[in-house]
C-alpha cells in the first residue's frame, strides 16, 4: 500500500493518490515545509495537483519498510532516497492507514528529512543499541583503577526511537524520555539497582540479585506498557570489572545483545540469569531458544520472561 502511494507521488498519478487517500475530513499529510500542514482530501489534493508541475523529475527509491496493521488500522515508517537530477536526499516517512468499505486508504502520511541530531540539540546522541554498547566501550577503554565482581545487568531500548521521536516533535519526545527515564530510576531503586547509563532511549542497569534484575525488567515493561511506545529489555549474569562510575568486559556487551535479540514489549534473559533465578511468585519463563548474537562467537540460549 504504502509503495503504491509512493510510486503516485513519483509519477504524478493524481486519480491514483485520490484513490489511496481517505475521503474523511481527518486525512492530515505533513511535507517537508513548515507551512506543508494539509487538512482533508480536496485540501491536499488542489494542492498536490499544483506541484507536480513545478517539481523536477525524480525517482523515489525505496530503501526500507516496516508495516503493521491491528484490525481496522495499519501503520508503515518508510525509508526512502529522493533521486532529482541534481540531488540524491534520504527521506523518512510515516504513514498511518484505516480500511474504509474493505480497502486501505491512507488518514495520515508525513515526510520528513533526517538530519544529524547534533544541528537540533547542539549534541550527538546515542540512536542505537548498538551506539550504546558502543560509547559504553570507548569510556571503559579510558578507565583506570577496576575491581572485579559478579553483577547482573539489564539493558533497556526504546523500539524505533527514531522514528517516533520524528513523528511526536522534540518537545513532546523530549517529555517522554524525561518520563522514561524516571521510571527507570524509580525502579531500579526500589529492586536495589544501580543506573550506570542513561543515553537518549537507551539505558544500563546492574544489580547484586539476579531475582532483583529480573523484576526490574518487569516493573519496566509494565509501567511502560499503556505508553505510546514499545521497550525491549536485555538482562545477563556475569564477571564484570567495577571503576568508580563504570562497568565493562565481555558481561556488558553480551547484556546488550541479549536486550537486541528481544522484540517490542518482551524481555530476554540468559540461561547464566535462569539459572540462577530459579522460580519467581508471579513471573513465568517460557521456552528457551537458541540464538546467534551479533558480534559473539557460537550460539547462545536465551530465555524469554512472560511479564503480563
Amino acid at each position: 500500500m504504502t509503495r503504491r502511494v509512493l510510486l503516485a507521488f513519483e509519477t504524478g498519478d493524481m486519480a491514483a493518490m485520490a484513490n489511496l487517500v481517505s475521503a474523511d475530513p481527518s486525512l492530515r499529510v505533513l511535507g517537508f515545509a513548515v507551512d506543508e500542514w494539509w487538512a482533508g482530501p480536496e485540501e491536499f489534493l488542489t494542492i498536490r495537483e499544483t506541484q507536480i508541475a513545478e517539481i523536477p523529475a525524480l525517482h523515489i527509491q525505496i530503501e526500507r519498510v516496516d508495516a503493521f496493521e491491528d484490525g481496522a488500522y495499519g501503520w508503515a515508517a518508510i525509508a526512502t532516497t529522493v533521486i532529482t537530477p541534481e540531488l540524491k536526499t534520504p527521506m523518512k516517512h510515516t504513514a498511518v492507514l484505516r480500511l474504509e468499505a474493505g480497502a486501505w486508504k491512507v488518514i495520515l502520511w508525513t515526510n520528513s528529512v533526517p538530519v544529524p541530531n547534533s544541528q537540533i540539540f547542539g549534541v550527538d546522541l546515542t540512536t542505537t543499541l548498538d551506539d550504546l554498547v558502543t560509547s559504553i566501550l570507548d569510556e571503559h577503554s579510558r578507565s583506570s583503577t577496576a575491581l572485579e565482581g559478579t553483577m547482573t545487568l539489564v539493558f533497556t531500548d526504546i523500539v524505533d526511537s527514531t522514528g517516533l521521536a520524528e513523528t511526536l516533535g522534540d518537545t513532546a519526545w523530549a517529555e517522554l524520555i524525561s518520563r522514561h527515564e524516571s521510571t527507570i530510576r524509580q525502579v531500579t531503586a526500589t529492586q536495589g539497582g544501580t543506573v550506570v547509563k542513561l543515553l537518549g532511549d537507551g539505558s544500563m542497569l546492574a544489580f547484586e540479585s539476579a531475582r532483583a534484575a529480573v523484576r526490574a525488567a518487569v516493573d519496566i515493561q509494565r509501567a511502560s506498557a499503556s505508553g505510546s511506545f514499545g521497550v525491549r529489555v536485555g538482562v545477563h549474569t556475569g564477571e564484570v570489572i567495577r571503576t568508580s562510575d563504570d562497568l565493562l568486559g565481555l558481561t556488558v556487551n553480551k547484556a546488550a545483545r541479549v536486550a537486541a535479540a528481544a522484540d517490542s514489549g518482551s524481555i530476554m534473559i540468559s540461561s547464566t540469569t535462569r539459572d540462577l533465578v530459579g522460580s519467581l511468585e508471579g513471573i513465568r519463563m517460557g521456552e528457551p531458544r537458541i540464538v546467534a548474537l551479533k558480534g559473539l562467537s557460537d550460539t547462545h540460549q536465551i530465555v524469554p520472561i512472560e511479564w503480563e
